[in-house]
């Protein structure tokens, strides 16, 4: 697991080199991060229906969040439509200690994600801006 320490002189490094970047890399930047930057707000209030994985689906966890929708949808066949009663309950009880440590650390794995999503919009930035000013100058040379 990561600690706040660690994810906050991660997110001081990127915010350091977002700083570097040009006027035009940085206003892709802006635009990138607009678009995908999570809501720990938002993640909270989907760990509400968190049997359903919803909020594993927002930080983009498809596999987790696969897993505990399915985890859910077979507790509630064998708790309503079958006579293993007391396996449904097992089912949705493995569902709820699984995801316990998730829900305690929500703050951190949005803050994780985020530093992520701020990596790979700086290098989307960088990148593409290196990509157009080739380009450009390719169009100079001709």
């Amino acid at each position: 697991m990561f600690s706040e320490k660690e994810l906050n002189l991660e997110e001081h490094e990127l915010r350091d080199s977002i700083r570097a970047l040009s006027a035009t890399q940085r206003r892709r930047y802006d635009l990138l991060e607009a678009r995908l930057l999570k809501r720990p707000s938002t993640y909270v209030r989907l760990n509400i229906a968190f049997p359903l994985g919803l909020h594993h689906f927002y930080l983009g966890r498809l596999l987790r969040g696969l897993m505990n929708l399915s985890l859910t949808l077979t507790a509630l066949f064998l708790l309503l439509y079958t006579d293993f009663i007391a396996y449904g309950w097992m089912v949705m009880l493995a569902t709820v200690l699984l995801d316990i440590p998730q829900l305690m650390n929500a703050r951190l794995l949005v803050h994780s994600r985020n530093n992520q999503i701020m990596a790979d919009c700086l290098k989307r930035a960088s990148t593409s801006s290196a990509t157009m000013q080739n380009a450009n100058k390719s169009k100079e040379l001709s």
